[in-house]
Formats: structure tokens, sequence, C-alpha cells
């Protein structure tokens, strides 16, 4: 059951209305969204406790937990691949940055601890290991990579 006020904050400052209305074929799910009030919420905690006890770790983990925060939330809002065509896929970055690329300019994929990460040529697309990744997305990776390397 989702709360009225959940969704009017997430209207008034996140630009969208419904967390069911996020789009792509590669998107982070409302678990960031979780980890990332829960950052700012640490964050203005310590900030506050830092009026009533004089404790230096607060003054480290009141701007960490604001930054961390503020920098999850961008992930959770901006961080996505959309498939634009069996050829050419829009790559966002957590800043909001947009790219365009073609599934036959990948070279490898690594498979990292947390994460994954496809190369392009010389540039790189991140993935994190909690992402939802559609099924057309991960046939079309895999189709590019086959190419490049086929299995006898």
């Amino acid at each position: 059951m989702k709360l009225k006020i959940v969704e009017f904050l997430l209207e008034k400052f996140l630009g969208t209305t419904k967390l069911s209305e996020r789009e792509g074929d590669m998107f982070l799910p409302e678990r960031m969204l979780s980890i990332a009030l829960t950052f700012l919420l640490l964050g203005i905690g310590c900030g506050v406790a830092l009026f009533f006890v004089q404790n230096y770790y607060l003054i480290v983990f009141c701007p960490s937990g604001l930054v961390m925060g503020v920098i999850s939330i961008l992930c959770w809002k901006n961080q996505r691949i959309e498939v634009l065509s069996d050829e050419v896929f829009r790559y966002t970055t957590f800043l909001g940055k947009s790219y365009e690329y073609r599934f036959s300019d990948i070279t490898m994929l690594r498979r990292n601890r947390d994460s994954m990460t496809l190369f392009l040529g010389e540039n790189k697309v991140h993935i994190e290991s909690m992402a939802i990744l559609s099924d057309r997305l991960v046939d079309l990776i895999n189709k590019a990579l086959a190419e490049k390397y086929p299995t006898e």
C-alpha cells in the first residue's frame, strides 16, 4: 500500500507521479530510493544530534549522509538504458547526461563484484547489480557479444 504523502513528495521533488510509471530497459528499483531516503534521514539526524551532543564523528556523518542520499536519488531517478531500435540504445548517466551507442560497438562485458561494466570501444556503461534489465536489452547485448565472439 502506497502512502499518499510519498506520492506527493515524489511528484514535487523528483518530478514523477508514481513509482510504477518508471520506464526503460534498464533502471534502478524502488529499493534504491529507500536507500537514498535512509542516507538523507541519517544525515539530517546527525545534523540535529550535533546540536545536542558534541561529537566529532557527527560532523563527518552529517554531510556524508546528505551527499550519499542526494547521489542515490540522482542514480535512482536518472540512470537508465532505453533501447531505441535493434541497433541503437540510449544510456543516461546519474547526472542526466544521455549518450547513444550502437550494440555493434560492444566489445566486452565485465562482471564486477557489485556491478557490470559494458565496454563500447573507449566508452563504458555502468550497470548496477540491483538494476532491473528487460529481456529485450539482455538479448540484444548477448547477440552483440555472440557476433563478436562466436562459440564453436
